[in-house]
């Protein structure tokens, strides 16, 4: 059998998760008298980090579905972890997450989005989870990596020195980008996104998150340094 190439070495230096949770109807009746939406999510976020001097409330906005209420973990907290209520939706963002801190991650979020529902009356309508990243190439060029993507006919589009070839794949409810990275050298900038089911777990919304970034170091012949 043939010999499988050896992988391009690669580190991840920054990446960002966003979840986005849309409702049926907007939760214009909790905001009314919001104290008690505010205590039960505070509650639920405390163990990971969450304090009230570090919420804040987004008013400085001329549109509606752009009011929030901004949880923050506490500095010195790593990674960087937010959640922000509106009238219409709750989005999560974490920085630098490892996959090691994913089931604490997913615990917090949960007990969060519980007091939400409940303290809210929040009905999820979809879901959306969006992986962005850095991917910095240690041992070959990235153009080298990337340009096997393409079928040769695609270069005879445009004339000209070839300086990166990227690519920008739609499915019907996900979607990836694969860029050359502006902020480190060498590097790859990728974004996965997915839409996905009202009922769907925030532990299958992960599963098949990791799935699509491991079929992504694969396809790419990517190999993490620990």
């Amino acid at each position: 059998m043939p010999e499988k190439p050896d992988k391009t070495q690669a580190d991840i230096p920054y990446s960002l998760l966003e979840f986005t949770a849309l409702f049926k109807k907007p939760i214009f009746g909790a905001w009314q008298v919001p104290g008690n939406l505010i205590s039960a999510i505070l509650d639920a976020l405390e163990p990971w980090g969450y304090k009230l001097d570090t919420a804040e409330v987004k008013l400085q906005t001329e549109k509606l579905n752009d009011y929030a209420i901004v949880f923050r973990r506490s500095s010195p907290v790593t990674p960087s972890q937010s959640l922000a209520l509106g009238f219409g939706k709750v989005v999560v963002t974490a920085e630098n997450l490892d996959w090691t801190e994913a089931e604490q991650f997913i615990a917090g979020q949960k007990a969060a989005l519980n007091a939400i529902r409940q303290a809210g009356r929040a009905e999820i309508q979809s879901q959306h989870l969006l992986l962005g990243m850095h991917i910095q190439l240690k041992t070959k060029p990235r153009k080298d990596v990337t340009a096997p993507l393409l079928n040769p006919l695609a270069f005879k589009l445009l004339d000209g020195e070839l300086k990166f070839p990227g690519i920008i794949l739609l499915r019907e409810k996900s979607k990836i980008v694969i860029d050359a990275s502006i902020a480190y050298a060498n590097g790859l900038f990728v974004r996965i996104s997915r839409d996905h089911a009202p009922e769907a777990t925030l532990e299958q919304l992960a599963e098949v998150l990791r799935k699509d970034e491991e079929q992504l170091f694969d396809v790419l012949g990517l190999e993490a340094i620990p």
